[in-house]
């Protein structure tokens, strides 16, 4: 890295990727907090000799050699810091504007290291990263780090208190059929029922007293949920389907592993699942010779996103499985985080599954390819359907794992036309990338530089360049810093939405296509509503976005009047109070939401991308 590169990096300021020290004093106390946090998250940058004046970033004189030797003698003191996973070429000195910068590259830990931890005790000194910067891990967050080193697979475990009498006799007989019509001559058609699931992982023996019992793999695969959730009380399995864009309306088709109607364990739940994920795919047959082939790529791709879900997920994890769909997208969420860097998972052809077992079950019956092959099919898929590339992120507390495949174009012409209409001439001088980066704001309400990285082959500091070009043409906002910032479409594509309701995305609210096959059926009545609400929101936020500075209680009423119209998303309210979106979040929406007086549209998933805030009286009226 060169004194440009790190210029750019200071000029993004701090992020959950970035931490800035002064360091004027010497080697800060609160470095290794940041050491700690970077490794046990994904990685990040530590710049010593750097100093934030309000927004701002400047290097500052410090000695920067003794910066370093004190450094290297504090990571490599056990008594100060659980295991140094750095090399030399981690730490370097640079030069920026006559004065020495300390960079300190700390990459993600191996599940094998973490956690790191200051001093002792992990439960005390463990900390991770967020966009609010380093935070203490709690004692259930160590505990899952801790489980996740071992190297034998957690649902090898074998529990001698369960056996034949735990499963489900039915799910057990139709996996055997699957079996046998998959493989006729196998040997193990003919083996006795326990023998046969000895073989396939679901059962075993604890070799110091020969005691024989389900493993937790055969547990989860076949047994009887009231089975489960007595070893696992955090277990559980939904699935959510809705089939409107209304907001606010609830789910047209649910099913969980509680409701005792089925057995509740993995394999049925595959089942009952992959069926309505598929059964509506609306994508052209195949031929094979003078067979038509219904099975196409994409069916493939959802098969394999659901059995990784259930072959990584951490089940002593929260909030169990979920898997969604909705007109335009799947999601496949599940507890834990990766067991390999999330670029790496990206990339494909390594796999760590969480539960080897279950995955090979799955295998044995023809579900899941080899492992580290499946989400680089996914990608496949989407790619030859020339849909917006699949996003996977990691959330933490709780640690979670989120797959969401999007069905939109990856140019969807009804963006491409809103941007040709906002820019006019200007928009033939758009290079490819820019246009893909900004119908990617307009269609997922904005963009993040991880984002692009999944939907272009370019790397974090080309997609920088592209961003930082936008922002200064005045078509990107930022808010909030670093590789982290979400990139929102400016007012003058809002303004040009306002005046044009084809256009229009704070009228149709979260999850409103208005492209749809319902869209011809909008009468008059309907038109003529969505152009009272704009004209009552615009003059509701008037007074924010005239005055900069607002009482804390004035906004307060504002915003709570705006969201009393209709459902309103953290954009929408950006753009019509004139404030950025994460100060608006940190200092408004989140203290509203804990107050009782804002609710969340999506309760059960604070992160949903179509997430919006309405008033208490509205959530009460609708529900």
């Amino acid at each position: 890295m060169d004194a440009k590169d790190l210029l750019r990096i200071i000029e993004d300021g701090e992020n959950a990727e970035l931490e800035c020290k002064a360091a004027k004093g010497g080697l800060p106390k609160d470095v290794w907090e940041t050491y700690s946090a970077f490794a046990n998250t994904n990685g990040g940058i530590i710049l010593l000799g750097v100093e934030q004046k309000g927004q701002e970033f400047f290097p500052v004189d410090v000695d920067a050699k003794k910066l370093v030797k004190d450094f290297w003698d504090g990571i490599n003191n056990p008594q100060r810091i659980s295991k140094n996973i750095l090399v030399d070429r981690n730490v370097e000195i640079i030069e920026v504007d006559g004065k020495e910068i300390v960079k300190i590259y700390v990459p993600r830990a191996s599940r094998e290291d973490k956690p790191i931890y200051i001093g002792h005790n992990p439960f005390t000194g463990t900390y991770r990263r967020n966009y609010e910067g380093d935070y203490k891990c709690t004692k259930e967050e160590v505990q899952r780090m801790i489980a996740d080193q071992s190297p034998i697979p957690q649902d090898s475990k074998v529990l001698p208190n369960y056996g034949l009498n735990d499963l489900n006799m039915e799910s057990v007989r139709s996996y055997r059929n699957r079996f046998s019509s998959l493989k006729p001559d196998h040997p193990w058609n003919g083996l006795e029922l326990k023998e046969f699931l000895y073989k396939i992982g679901a059962l075993g023996r604890l070799r110091e007293t020969n005691e024989e019992g389900l493993t937790l793999a055969g547990l989860l695969m076949f047994g009887e949920e009231r089975s489960i959730t007595e070893y696992l009380p955090q277990y559980f399995l939904e699935y959510r389907e809705k089939s409107s864009d209304v907001p606010g309306e609830r789910w047209t088709d649910r099913i969980i592993s509680s409701d005792g109607t089925w057995s509740g364990n993995l394999y049925d739940f595959y089942f009952k699942v992959i069926r309505r994920l598929t059964d509506d795919l609306n994508i052209p047959f195949q031929m094979e010779g003078l067979f038509r082939k219904d099975d196409t790529r994409v069916h493939a791709a959802l098969r394999e996103a659901l059995v990784n879900t259930l072959a990584h997920a951490d089940y002593y994890g929260q909030r169990g499985i979920v898997v969604e769909k909705e007109k335009m997208l799947f999601r496949f969420s599940n507890p834990g985080v990766l067991r390999i860097p999330l670029q790496q998972a990206l990339k494909g052809g390594i796999s760590d599954p969480r539960n080897p077992t279950i995955f090979k079950m799955f295998m044995l019956i023809g579900l899941g390819e080899r492992a580290g092959s499946g989400i680089e099919n996914i990608h496949l898929a989407w790619k030859e359907q020339h849909w917006t590339a699949p996003e996977l992120i990691e959330e933490f507390q709780p640690d979670r794992t989120i797959l969401t495949l999007r069905t939109t174009s990856l140019l969807p012409q009804e963006s491409v036309d809103f941007l040709k209409a906002v820019l006019g001439k200007h928009y033939k001088f758009l290079t490819n990338d820019e246009v893909l980066i900004l119908v990617t704001a307009h269609q997922e309400n904005y963009v993040t530089n991880t984002r692009l990285q999944s939907l272009t082959d370019k790397k974090s500091d080309e997609i920088s360049k592209l961003l930082s070009g936008l922002v200064e043409k005045g078509y990107l906002e930022p808010n909030g810093q670093g590789r982290g910032t979400k990139y929102t479409l400016t007012e003058m594509f809002h303004q040009k939405s306002i005046g044009n309701s084809r256009y229009n995305r704070i009228s149709s609210g979260p999850n409103v296509n208005n492209s749809g096959p319902n869209a011809a059926n909008s009468g008059p009545n309907e038109n003529e509503q969505t152009k009272d609400h704009e004209k009552v929101l615009l003059d509701i936020s008037e007074l924010a976005r005239k005055k900069k500075r607002l009482n804390p209680s004035e906004m307060d009423e504002i915003i709570l009047n705006l969201c009393a119209i209709k459902p309103l998303t953290l954009k929408e309210l950006s753009q019509l109070l004139n404030r950025q979106m994460d100060p608006l979040r940190k200092k408004y929406i989140s203290r509203l939401l804990k107050e009782g007086k804002l609710e969340p549209l999506y309760p059960e998933q604070i992160n949903h991308p179509k997430q919006a805030y309405m008033t208490r009286s509205l959530f009460t009226n609708q529900h």
